[in-house]
């Protein structure tokens, strides 16, 4: 018998053996489903992590079972059931369409079950579970963009629309006489200021320009064309705001700004040499640096000869800055930003 998918303040007993009229119909003011993404720019290769949350808002009891199953009573059940998640029409998950509006919903390696626990969500609390979705949707193994909704217990229940950008994800190196520095970006705090600074890069704009300034103990900037701190872009473009709360911790990378103008990130970065706390939420970090040979380098900088308002001594050439894809996930311990 295909059983409603939500019962709300029955009693056990009613629930193995009652007749239909027992079960109450479901009550989608008081449920609400959500996904949450721990990213939203995964690299191609990399796992896709998502939470299937179920949020109870009412006083009572929910009773959630599975459309299609014979429900069991299970004291075991902790989090969402894998049959839950998979509760949709068809036994689905997901609704997925990429930016060419083609759609999937179908998953693999996963077969639908003859029974599924039954799961009692209580006032004013929520369930839920982690998922890798790319192990049961290949199409995410594929670059693109991706909005996925969840409907699950036969579509009663919609989610949240989620964008997922899954591309090859970059990285950047730094090359100065005094060695490399290699930056690892802050996609998800900042996606406009990193898709500039790799802009600028891949057109060769920071090649040969300087590190101007340096504040002994504090940062080092650079990327000004007019090599002291007035220039910007050539085009004059700006990058809006994405102040971040990130820690403004040893390493990081900053968009320099003006003082009255939080919309005026153009070319020139800074990396900080210290923990700097009262700097959190006034500038953008878009990325930090990241390996032994990033710090060391940025230690030589520091200790370069700088004249009281911190212009180097010396010239300090920024060779070039690089491009290239950054490691995956499993190639890097799984330390992500």
């Amino acid at each position: 018998m295909r059983r409603t998918p939500i019962c709300r303040c029955l009693a056990f007993s009613l629930i193995c053996g009652a007749a239909t009229s027992a079960i109450a119909e479901p009550h989608a003011t008081s449920i609400n489903v959500r996904l949450i993404s721990e990213k939203l720019h995964v690299n191609i290769g990399e796992p896709i992590r998502v939470q299937f949350l179920i949020e109870n808002w009412s006083d009572e009891p929910a009773v959630l079972f599975v459309p299609g199953t014979d429900p069991k009573l299970s004291a075991e059940v902790m989090g969402l059931p894998i049959e839950h998640v998979f509760s949709g029409e068809a036994f689905a998950a997901l609704t997925i369409r990429n930016d060419q509006n083609r759609q999937w919903n179908v998953a693999v390696n996963y077969q639908p079950p003859a029974t599924s626990p039954v799961v009692t969500v209580g006032p004013r609390s929520s369930v839920g579970a982690m998922v890798d979705i790319r192990e049961y949707y290949t199409v995410f193994k594929s670059p693109g963009v991706y909005r996925i909704q969840w409907l699950p217990y036969g579509g009663v229940f919609q989610s949240n629309p989620l964008v997922i950008n899954v591309a090859p994800l970059k990285q950047a190196e730094i090359v100065t006489d005094l060695g490399k520095m290699t930056v690892r970006f802050f996609y998800e705090d900042a996606p406009r200021h990193v898709d500039n600074f790799i802009e600028l890069a891949k057109t060769g704009f920071y090649d040969n320009l300087t590190f101007h300034r340096i504040e002994s103990g504090f940062f080092i900037q650079g990327g000004c064309p007019n090599a002291d701190g007035t220039g910007i872009r050539p085009d004059g473009v700006k990058v809006k705001s994405e102040l971040s709360t990130r820690p403004q911790t040893r390493g990081k990378i900053n968009m320099a700004l003006l003082d009255d103008d939080p919309d005026s990130a153009s070319c020139q970065f800074f990396i900080t040499n210290t923990d700097v706390p009262e700097w959190t939420g006034r500038y953008c970090v878009f990325g930090e640096l990241t390996g032994d040979e990033s710090f060391a380098t940025l230690d030589k900088l520091m200790a370069a000869p700088a004249d009281e308002p911190g212009r180097p001594i010396g010239k300090i050439i920024i060779r070039s800055i690089r491009i290239s894809d950054a490691p995956r996930e499993s190639a890097s311990n799984g330390d992500r930003p």
